[in-house]
């Protein structure tokens, strides 16, 4: 008895400890290290005059081009989207004429122009400035006053942290404060989140029923269809299936075939012709020089191979891959022909019964698989091929369906055709342009597991994302790595030092998300090889986000994750007292990245610098005579926003701003900048400068980011809870509860009544919208070489019209013609 006294003594002390260490360790983030305003002013000051200087530089270029009528840099849509642009240099040339005329641009016109993705992009970001206006509201009459004014004493409250809640004394009063504004923030982000995306409802149905304007008529009525089972892998019995289930509203059906001997041909005769095309432009730009020169046969890069004249040798070269492409092309459609007029199976047979008339006759098993009936037709292992090689010209799994109402198409998306787990899957098809063809007929099978193996990389990488971030992070507490070394600090008020600790980490981290990216994309394109740039846009988007969300975490914490998780182990506490002691000097480090991405952004993404730079760099290289006609083509395309690059960077702005407005409302101030000047911007550079390759529809620009806002917002709300909690006010912590509460049921209300209803067009809207118009049925059968030539998705290497058989002319206004 003695013993188990003593026993339950030293677990009464043990915890009694763990209190006494989660209070004291708030009291040592009050008392603890200095955050002084240096590291915070000096690189908002040199933010500042940075984009001071490249807006200068705006207005004189752009004045300089409105008087010249040079679109190239400031107006490139008006090269290819002016019936969607408005007039060029709109708002004259004053300093602030360019932000009035795209503030006036109304609602209605600016979807117009820029399409839906982008259209609630800039809503978005207009979200996000008015939460974060509110929020500097509330923090500049209440909180800032509040804070300042609080009786905590010791290093840690003092200068930048005077203004944090670490001034606040435990179990003050003053907590009440950061109480109510927190409860009147939530409800407004609430209420604005609901309405925004109440408005997309409307946006993104009226998308689903008329699509764009610039997009062809038959793409909303068009399906992709993969796992198609081997005994339906043509065109003919692909629409023989579909007419079966939907008699008379297929209007097109196409399978994708493997030509990879007559893509990598298509695709070396490409770069012939480039080359081409750069030595007529040398020997055009110094006809008294001499003859251009290649080397062939070349084994090992530059450093050997035999020298020859370029010009004959890449004509001779594309005159040999025409004959080779054209002789390719012939044998994948002759071999698509004879699979055409071929009956592999009899199911396929227009004469024999369909499964719908045989259906009595079908029994289905328990696991859902069809046991009787037509067991050739349902029962076939449909994959058994999948992961096979597949030879040139035979057909793939993968293949398109266009109807000729929405209805069918809407029932197709919806329904299941088959009944049968990976066989005929469909959905909506993404823009042609939008297709990524060399990746077509890659097997979904071989796609999920590259994806889940990758899934697996990345998840073990943010593991191990904290060493670099770390080693970022680390530069912003110089002086600790000083000391470390037993040297004297380094007067922290200093401006080099406020450079040095403040401007550079967050310039390497952002060198270090970019290299992330296009590993990213790298991966999406080339190793799980997505089929469509949309589909590649919502993975990047996905990992680069969740990268972006563990950047903040090792930020506020640091070290490694792996550290962290023996820590919690030892000590369940440890986590909230890592947080409170970290919070308010990780706050000077996201400040400047806001900072950085707002101030010193703003001017250099209106002057465009960048781009500018590279083509002044290159005119001093290659001037204009030597540059071929294809160049100077692709220096007028608009750059278009890549989603997922450029919206985790928001949205990690975004969590950050509403994780620190009851803690550190000053970084609610710099947020309301942020996102009030890149709505502002971004408008701008919408309506002028940007234009999306293909249309999405809004998923990635809103549905997809809302889910991440929601994370955000129940990130801050258990941090605000765990925070109050520690600050030693148990009736704060407890009411923090009411606004989790309140998200959790607005996200589940906006789940159950708009979102499930979004991602397809109802069929009742579906009859009602084809009640005024349908597209017409292909009345004749045409060969397969005819017939693909007109298909909406027909692979465009097996499209003879229209391929670049030869380069372009010198100059296309001289008229002339290369032989």
């Amino acid at each position: 008895n003695e013993q188990n006294r003593t026993q339950k003594q030293e677990h009464t002390n043990q915890k009694m400890s763990s209190i006494t260490n989660t209070t004291d360790a708030v009291e040592e983030a009050v008392g603890g290290v200095v955050v002084a305003w240096s590291p915070v002013l000096t690189p908002l000051l040199v933010s500042f005059i940075q984009g001071v200087i490249f807006f200068m530089f705006f207005l004189w270029k752009r004045g300089k081009d409105s008087k010249a009528s040079n679109y190239e840099l400031f107006e490139p849509r008006q090269f290819t989207r002016a019936h969607r642009s408005p007039p060029p240099f709109d708002g004259g040339t004053g300093m602030f004429g360019w932000a009035k005329a795209a503030w006036q641009v109304p609602p209605e016109e600016l979807l117009q122009k820029v399409g839906l993705d982008s259209y609630m992009y800039l809503r978005f970001l207009r979200l996000g400035a008015r939460v974060t206006f509110l929020g500097s509201l509330l923090s500049i009459f209440i909180l800032l006053p509040v804070y300042a004014t609080g009786e905590a004493r010791g290093s840690g409250t003092e200068q930048f942290n005077q203004y944090t809640l670490a001034r606040v004394e435990n179990g003050s009063n003053r907590l009440w404060a950061g109480l109510v504004c927190w409860f009147n923030f939530v409800a407004f982000a609430l209420y604005e989140m609901y309405e925004e995306y109440s408005m997309y409802a409307k946006l993104r149905y009226q998308f689903l029923a008329k699509g764009d304007i610039d997009t062809p008529p038959d793409f909303k009525y068009s399906c992709r269809v993969e796992n198609i089972p081997p005994e339906y892998r043509t065109s003919s019995k692909l629409k023989i299936y579909f007419n079966r289930i939907f008699p008379n509203q297929v209007k097109q059906t196409s399978v994708c075939l493997n030509a990879s001997k007559l893509d990598k041909l298509v695709a070396e005769r490409k770069k012939n012709i480039i080359a081409l095309e750069k030595a007529i432009a040398v020997t055009k730009a110094n006809p008294e020089s001499r003859a251009p020169t290649t080397k062939v046969d070349s084994k090992m890069g530059v450093c050997s191979g035999t020298k020859v004249e370029a010009i004959p040798y890449h004509k001779n070269e594309i005159y040999r891959l025409n004959s080779e492409i054209d002789a390719e092309r012939a044998a994948v459609i002759k071999m698509a022909s004879y699979d055409e007029n071929t009956n592999f199976n009899e199911a396929a047979d227009p004469e024999q019964p369909s499964t719908v008339e045989n259906a009595g006759d079908i029994e289905i098993t328990m696991s859902g698989n069809v046991a009787s009936g037509q067991p050739d037709q349902l029962n076939s292992n449909s994959n058994s091929t999948d992961d096979q090689v597949v030879a040139d010209g035979k057909p793939s799994a993968t293949g398109f369906v266009t109807f000729t109402s929405l209805r069918a198409k809407q029932a197709a998306v919806q329904c299941e055709l088959s009944g049968k787990k990976d066989r005929f899957d469909v959905y909506a098809a993404p823009e042609p342009l939008g297709v990524i063809w060399e990746n077509i007929t890659q097997t979904t099978s071989r796609q999920r597991v590259t994806e889940v193996l990758l899934a697996c990389f990345w998840m073990v990488g943010i593991l191990f994302w904290a060493i670099p971030v770390s080693f970022v992070t680390s530069l912003a507490n110089l002086n600790g790595i000083v000391t470390g070394f037993g040297l004297a600090p380094f007067d922290e008020n200093t401006a080099w030092y406020g450079i040095v600790a403040g401007l550079l980490p967050v310039i390497f981290l952002q060198i270090l998300m970019i290299v992330l990216y296009m590993a990213i994309t790298m991966a999406a394109t080339k190793l799980i090889k997505k089929k469509s740039n949309p589909e590649v846009d919502a993975y990047c988007l996905k990992w680069h986000q969740l990268f972006q969300f563990a950047n903040l975490w090792l930020i506020i914490i640091g070290g490694s994750l792996f550290g962290q998780i023996e820590t919690l182990l030892e000590d369940e506490g440890a986590v909230f007292r890592a947080i409170a002691e970290a919070m308010p000097g990780a706050a000077v480090f996201l400040t400047n990245m806001i900072n950085v991405a707002s101030l010193g952004a703003f001017g250099l993404e209106l002057s465009l610098i960048p781009a500018y730079g590279v083509t002044l760099i290159m005119s001093l290289i290659q001037p204009e005579a030597k540059r071929t006609q294809r160049m100077l083509d692709d220096a007028k395309n608009p750059p278009s926003l890549v989603w997922g690059k450029v919206i985790p960077k928001v949205i990690f702005i975004f969590l950050v701003s509403v994780l620190y407005m009851p803690i550190v409302p000053l970084v609610e101030i710099f947020a309301c900048v942020y996102f009030g000047g890149s709505y502002l911007v971004m408008k701008h550079q919408s309506l002028h400068v940007y234009s999306t390759k293909f249309e999405g529809g809004g998923i990635s620009t809103w549905e997809v980011v809302f889910g991440y806002l929601m994370v955000c917002m129940y990130m801050a709300e258990i941090v605000f809870i765990a925070y109050m909690g520690l600050k030693e006010g148990p009736t704060q912590a407890a009411l923090g509860f009411i606004p989790l509460i309140a998200t959790i049921i607005m996200h589940y209300i906006l789940n159950r009544n708009i979102r499930s209803l979004l991602q397809n067009l109802s069929l009742e809207i579906a009859t009602v919208i084809d009640e005024d118009g349908e597209l017409t049925v292909e009345s004749t059968s045409k060969p397969f070489a005819e017939a693909i030539e007109g298909q909406l998705y027909g692979q465009p290497n097996l499209k003879s019209s229209g391929e670049e058989r030869a380069p372009l002319p010198y100059r296309r206004d001289m008229g002339e013609v290369i032989d």
